[in-house]
């Protein structure tokens, strides 16, 4: 009987270095945001654009500005505009000042009413 429970010890000791404890942390904040599995997440080249326009401060859209006019387009997606202007502010200065009129003091955008 001793020299089972030697037998079935020694046998534990040499299969017991073969198995190796796979044990880490991992934290959250190591896998990059919005991913699964550590891939980052797809993102088509409109939202892309989209994005580059939002963080650009161009947060207009035509629709959004009801009755007013959007100014401003974003370079990289035409849909999105900086401001939306009343009607009257649509003009430079040079286009007042040609016309023999002021520009208004007010602008929107850079532009101006003519007055």
């Amino acid at each position: 009987m001793r020299k089972l429970w030697i037998l079935l010890f020694v046998s534990i000791l040499v299969t017991g270095g073969a198995w190796k404890a796979q044990a880490g942390v991992r934290f959250i904040t190591d896998v990059p945001q919005n991913s699964f599995l550590g891939r980052p997440p797809k993102i088509s080249s409109s939202q892309r654009q989209l994005n580059h326009c939002l963080s650009a401060g161009y947060t207009q859209t035509k629709k959004s500005c009801g009755d007013k006019v959007a100014v401003n387009p974003c370079p990289y997606n035409k849909q999105m505009f900086k401001a939306c202007c009343d009607k009257e502010y649509s003009h430079s200065k040079e286009y007042c000042l040609k016309r023999g009129l002021q520009p208004s003091r007010r602008s929107c955008e850079g532009l101006y009413a003519c007055q």
